[in-house]
């Protein structure tokens, strides 16, 4: 039994280490050199087809793909560094990151015009770069056209680095929203289990004093089948995962484990009567649903009365909806019960175990109702969405 425990929270907990590392090695994220790649051949094509497409120059063809694809390969190893760079630079806060982002797109960008220019006018205008750089008598020469387009430049390399940064921010959001929603299933899981093994040392309490009481009466055979029914019941609490839920055939079976050791108990004082239409046998309920509402039945009312106690469940389907109720006869059980309540609002058992149950398991999709029957007695219902296996 502690091994399967141990191994069930072995596997939330490897599952949550998954989730965090998934946060700083962003394994959902496509392959950097994918984008990168195809993010430079776009700027290659789209100002390729621009220049064939919009300019003026009777020269100009498909002949421009060359220089282009040249300048976008330059920028592509020109923009590798800033990767390694901007990794260094996560943990900046904003108005310095933005300043790194500016410098370092301005230098690759000094770096990139140049050597962008004199592949193109070379290529394309058959100029002799060098000797124009030189001087020539018959030309113009103007050393800072070299620098011609940094500011385009500079934008193109500045788009990059924000590109990087936004899809990097974008899927590592992604990642720590999904570490999140694992985290908040645990939190939802060890909630379930919480309060799910408060109701075990509650009526082991009382079932072993009852028992404690018939050993102590001579009634043996009496005492023995209670020992049964108990292991029996505890079996089937603790072989069920909380987080999941069963059939109400199931649940069923377990009250009447749990009636069969309280009829032990009270004998004659102590008449049930079970009401389950067939639909809503197979519908899935959480595990010990309707336990801790016979619980209380059985303390605030059965235990009250020297004879005729009644308890009643029911089970029916209406409008999509599964209805639960159980009810009792017994006297003055409301004032007790709020009294009870209110006394321990956080460590009771009882209806409010199941009223933070039900809040967890159908956060905005349930009914619980307690009522005062009449002419006495108490009833609780409760409404559920209707859930095959």
């Amino acid at each position: 039994m502690n091994e399967s425990k141990n191994s069930s929270a072995s596997q939330h907990t490897d599952s949550y280490k998954r989730a965090a590392q998934d946060v700083f090695s962003n394994k959902n994220k496509p392959s950097f050199w994918l984008l990168h790649v195809a993010g430079w051949l776009g700027y290659v094509i789209i100002f390729s087809f621009d220049n064939i497409l919009f300019t003026h120059e009777k020269d100009v063809g498909f002949g421009v793909m060359i220089p282009l694809f040249i300048s976008g390969t330059m920028a592509a190893l020109l923009t590798l560094p800033l990767r390694y760079l901007y990794r260094q630079c996560w943990q900046l806060n904003p108005r310095n990151l933005i300043l790194v982002i500016i410098i370092a797109s301005f230098v690759v960008a000094l770096i990139w015009t140049p050597a962008k220019n004199i592949t193109m006018w070379n290529l394309n205008n058959d100029m002799e770069v060098w000797q124009w750089m030189k001087g020539s008598p018959e030309k113009d020469n103007n050393p800072w056209v070299i620098l011609t387009s940094l500011s385009y430049a500079f934008f193109m390399i500045f788009v990059w680095s924000n590109l990087y940064f936004g899809i990097n921010y974008h899927y590592r959001l992604m990642n720590e929203k999904q570490l999140h929603l694992e985290a908040a299933r645990l939190s939802h899981f060890a909630q379930i289990k919480m309060l799910r093994y408060q109701i075990n040392p509650h009526f082991l309490f009382n079932t072993l004093n009852a028992i404690s009481t018939l050993v102590l009466q001579g009634n043996k055979e009496k005492a023995n089948g209670m020992l049964v029914r108990l292991s029996t019941f505890l079996r089937f609490s603790l072989d069920n995962d909380p987080e999941k839920k069963i059939p109400l055939y199931d649940e069923i079976k377990a009250s009447m484990l749990y009636l069969e050791i309280e009829k032990t108990r009270f004998d004659e004082r102590l008449a049930i009567v079970m009401t389950v239409s067939p639909e809503a046998e197979p519908l899935l309920v959480p595990s010990l649903i309707l336990q801790p509402l016979i619980e209380n039945s059985v303390k605030y009312a059965i235990a009250n009365m020297e004879a005729g106690g009644l308890i009643e469940i029911k089970a029916y389907c209406a409008d999509q909806l599964l209805h639960l109720c159980v009810a009792d006869n017994g006297p003055g059980i409301p004032e007790k019960l709020d009294q009870y309540l209110k006394t321990k609002p956080m460590n009771g058992v009882g209806l409010n175990n199941i009223k933070e149950r039900l809040a967890v398991l159908y956060p905005e999709n349930h009914h619980f109702e307690t009522s005062k029957r009449s002419p006495q007695g108490y009833k609780v219902d409760i409404i559920i969405p209707m859930e095959l296996p």
